[in-house]
């Protein structure tokens, strides 16, 4: 039976800006819940694929996307969805970003999505704001903006202005505005998409946190290592914040995760590694110590164990790539 919608729902127009090596995962974290609802409820919601440059961009993992039209013939639209890529630092200092974001003007609602936030602080748009965005870089941003209120949260709304960071949190973000623009119903059915059939009894459990995992137990403790990443927590302090013993703790990743918590840990602080050493011009020293790791040659060891390559490697990779 179809749920029933407010009648008659309201219809709803967005532009979608993307930006080179966007996140594929965030892309569907934002539009497909959206295309449920239109396809299953018989909604009016219409969309338009724009992006920076007017060109043909490429995703991070290498999928290409074309614009529906150039920025300069967009109409207005209720929702912008914006989505900054990998290569935002590159983007922030291009001249053609003012023109770009100039599409926020003519939006009832801006959502800033993964990088797109630093975009918008660096032209002025977040000043004397709050905002957030993804999580590695949110010490960054802080550092980077001052006139901006960094915030550690999945998401934050500040007037028409939306941030948030990973795809887990983009989801959350737009399933709550499903829910305020059609109803919980919608927001139900866009929501079960996402969650094995094992899951669609605990979804309202399932959606609250940041991680999108249907044990909570996962949820809490992988949240309280991404919160830790500088200053790493010990599994017995992760286990007793979590009410679990460390035996627990450990059998719990092994069945969900299939990694030991240490391990998982690690991944997640690596990652971070990764990101900051190509993506700024830091030193390897500085970077581990701002992922957990007592000196550079520290983390490239664990690193090179990890991944079999180098960090120094990677680092060279990306930057002839560019």
């Amino acid at each position: 039976m179809k749920p029933i919608l407010p009648s008659p729902p309201p219809p709803l127009r967005l532009n979608i800006l993307l930006f080179d090596s966007f996140s594929n995962m965030l892309l569907a974290c934002l539009l497909e819940p959206l295309r449920v609802v239109r396809d299953d409820n018989n909604v009016d919601i219409e969309w338009t694929i724009l992006t920076h440059g007017d060109e043909p961009l490429k995703s991070s993992s290498g999928l290409s996307i074309a614009p529906d039209m150039p920025l300069s013939q967009s109409l207005p639209c209720h929702l912008l969805l914006m989505i900054g890529g990998d290569r935002f630092r590159i983007d922030a200092v291009d001249p053609s970003l003012r023109q770009s974001l100039r599409l926020a003007h003519r939006a009832e609602t801006v959502i800033a999505a993964d990088t797109a936030p630093w975009l918008l602080a660096t032209l002025g748009y977040l000043s004397g704001r709050e905002a957030t965005l993804h999580w590695q870089l949110l010490a960054d941003f802080s550092d980077t903006f001052p006139d901006v209120a960094a915030r550690e949260e999945r998401y934050v709304r500040d007037g028409r202005w939306v941030t948030c960071g990973s795809a887990a949190s983009a989801l959350d973000l737009i399933l709550e505005e499903i829910d305020t623009r059609f109803g919980a119903s919608a927001r139900f059915d866009a929501a079960g998409m996402f969650l094995n059939d094992s899951s669609r009894s605990r979804m309202t459990e399932s959606l609250g946190d940041g991680i999108l995992h249907s044990h909570p137990g996962i949820r809490r403790v992988v949240n309280l290592m991404t919160a830790h990443i500088e200053t790493p927590l010990t599994l017995a302090q992760l286990s007793e914040s979590c009410q679990m013993t460390p035996r627990t703790l450990a059998r719990l990743f092994e069945t969900e995760m299939g990694m030991p918590p240490g391990r998982y840990y690690q991944y997640l602080r690596l990652a971070k590694a990764r990101d900051l050493a190509t993506q700024t011009r830091l030193t390897l020293d500085q970077i581990a110590l701002r992922c957990g790791f007592s000196c550079g040659s520290a983390l490239s060891r664990a690193f090179t164990r990890a991944h079999g390559f180098g960090l120094r490697e990677r680092r060279r990779q990306v930057h002839q790539s560019e």
